[in-house]
């Protein structure tokens, strides 16, 4: 029975726009039951030469804007499709489905045709993606337009609603960026995609009408572009919802309606004009793209780019020990034409986090487009020094975010004053039987687990991003020294390694630990590593040392230099006497920079462990 009712509706749902277009055009003819189709049809040829190519110029400019949805789509969904490629395939799609109706349906058999490789289910992802955020957009532009435009005589309040909703949608997209439930997850658009698709929906409506506008008799039917533009889009919804053909029937009466005192033979005539220009041309122009194959090439992909093997860029004697966080941050290696570095997907951002492996003149170019591949800003994280006086010379908008502790371990010793502080804390950890091992095999996951829980609780939690986070799978790869008192685990830290570098990831200690404890272990490591003829450490990073300034900007960094705790972990890595370098971020420009800052912190307080699979892009055939 339950099968039975569910046939019942999908048989329902596609008859329905079929009953809908039936009684509106019933509609339609009882209204227009008094025109002569003589007269109607000496108004359609009178229409100049002069208004047909500007209809269908402002129809070409419409189709270009409505078909760079699917580009936003493809980037949405990382298909590597080429823009290009997307925007042919979108135009077809669009073309021939407006005019057919049932969209969805069309629109997924003709992206699944012309993309052979796309497969059935991710042409309906990519469809439903533009329809639905198409319908988003228009309900915006739509309601910007009636505030703005006031027209067509709709309620304020609606249109001001819609707005807020909006407003909502698009924090939502940048605080929340993937939604779960029940163990799915749904990523929604960025918000640089949700601006590019309402702008889109402006420009594809805004040369829509025009195409309408300039087809209507001068003289006879006296309507500015921007009388027009509301309720051409009021009759626009209305015809996508009812699922009919064209829209026909619905866009006409919502037309007549909107427009009572307009003549109803010329508004027709230009009416069926616009269909001329809008639909049938652009269908049949659709229909033998469709049909025709298309040639393969080059242009069927975005920028050329390859997933590298962290193991193995780890080798290269320019490639940071911090890189190896991308086994767990979501991250990859990404060999650009350019060059070479470790990449991180965050809500809005494209991070290039540490310096780059390798890089040439073109390096920041490439990286930029690969941003724009997924629809997100470009940004360099923890980057050094001399990356970040390039990319200033490059007009980016660069911002000291932290110092990077880093141990010689050469002329690492115990001895003068500059080690008084270190010889004090060893001396108490020793004097409470604390002892350090390093240990790579049987390692003890519950109790250190237990400890990292704790150590949690007590600061708030684990950050991310650039830090990586207790996972059993992720610190095997990492050198770890346990510290015990008598037989009970009183703390670990594990380090990133290369053969050239460490760098200290996790440090965990338990809450009863005795003072110094930490920094025995820290301390075997750097001597381990001066054994292993490592020639340096990196005590990782620790916030910039705010200084005595009133600005904005200062207050800002005072107040996160209390929250972050950076008085403390800069008196422990002090300890230590490291050389200080400063680090940077960078991004095209000071918003693209604020951006890409809120995005980061709410990035590293909330992330989890994940695979490193974000990156990955599906292989579209040609």
């Amino acid at each position: 029975m339950k099968q039975a009712i569910k046939n019942v509706q999908k048989v329902a749902r596609h008859i329905a726009p079929i009953g809908i277009g039936a009684a509106c055009v019933w509609a339609l003819s009882n209204q227009l039951s008094d025109i002569d189709f003589g007269t109607l049809w000496a108004s359609v040829k009178a229409v100049s030469l002069w208004q047909w190519i500007l209809a269908l110029v402002f129809t070409g400019a419409s189709f270009f804007a409505v078909a760079r949805y699917d580009v936003v789509a493809h980037r949405h969904f990382q298909t590597g499709v080429s823009g290009r490629r997307a925007t042919v395939t979108g135009a077809t799609a669009i073309s021939i489905g407006q005019t057919l109706g049932m969209g969805a349906i069309v629109g997924g058999f003709v992206r699944w045709r012309m993309l052979s490789g796309l497969g059935v289910v991710k042409a309906a992802q990519i469809t439903a993606f533009v329809t639905l955020t198409f319908m988003a957009a228009w309900a915006v532009v739509t309601s910007a337009a009636i505030i703005i435009l006031p027209t067509a005589d709709v309620p304020a309040s609606i249109p001001y609603s819609v707005l807020a909703i909006s407003i909502g949608v698009l924090a939502l997209g940048f605080f929340k960026p993937v939604l779960s439930r029940a163990g799915k997850t749904l990523e929604l658009p960025t918000v640089k995609a949700m601006v590019s698709l309402v702008a889109l929906c402006l420009i594809d409506t805004l040369f829509a009408a025009a195409a309408l506008w300039v087809l209507l008799p001068a003289g006879v039917i006296d309507l500015t572009l921007a009388q027009l533009f509301p309720i051409y889009l009021i009759a626009l919804g209305a015809a996508i919802l009812s699922g009919t053909p064209g829209g026909v029937g619905p866009f006409e009466l919502t037309l007549l309606a909107l427009l009572p005192l307009t003549p109803e033979v010329e508004l027709m005539a230009a009416i069926l004009a616009f269909r001329l220009c809008y639909y049938a041309i652009p269908a049949v122009i659709g229909g033998v793209t469709l049909l025709r194959p298309m040639a393969s090439g080059t242009d069927a992909f975005e920028t050329e780019r390859e997933f590298d093997c962290l193991d193995q860029t780890l080798t290269s004697e320019t490639a940071r020990a911090e890189l190896g966080v991308v086994r767990q941050n979501g991250g990859a290696i990404v060999s650009l034409k350019g060059g070479t570095c470790g990449v991180v997907r965050t809500g809005q951002t494209l991070t290039s986090i540490f310096d780059p492996v390798h890089h040439g003149e073109d390096f920041t170019k490439h990286l930029r487009a690969f941003a724009r591949e997924q629809n997100r800003i470009v940004c360099k994280y923890k980057i050094s020094a001399p990356h970040a006086i390039k990319a200033r010379k490059a007009g980016w908008a660069v911002l000291r975010v932290s110092d990077e502790a880093i141990v010689a371990t050469e002329g690492h010793t115990l001895e003068g004053s500059t080690y008084r502080q270190l010889r004090r804390k060893l001396k108490k950890a020793e004097k409470e039987g604390v002892r350090v091992v390093e240990q790579s095999t049987g390692l003890p996951f519950a109790e250190m687990k237990r400890v990292s829980e704790a150590w949690e609780s007590r600061n708030g939690g684990a950050k991310g991003l650039s830090m990586g986070q207790f996972e059993e799978d992720y610190i095997q790869r990492q050198r770890i020294f346990l510290a015990y008192v008598e037989d009970q685990l009183a703390g670990f830290v594990t380090f990133h390694t290369t053969g050239h570098e460490w760098a200290l990831d996790l440090m965990r200690i338990a809450p009863d630990a005795p003072d110094g404890t930490m920094h025995m272990m820290v301390n075997d490591a750097i001597l381990m590593a001066r054994e292993e003829e490592i020639p340096q450490v990196s005590l990782a990073a620790a916030p910039v040392l705010p200084k005595d300034d009133t600005s904005i900007q200062g207050r800002l960094r005072g107040k996160y230099f209390e929250k972050a705790g950076g008085k403390g972990l800069r008196q422990f890595k002090d300890c230590f006497a490291p050389t200080w370098k400063p680090l940077y971020m960078a991004a095209p420009g000071p918003a693209h920079l604020a951006i890409a800052a809120v995005d980061l912190i709410r990035s590293i307080k909330h992330a989890k462990p994940s695979e490193n699979t974000q990156l990955q892009p599906v292989q579209i055939a040609a």
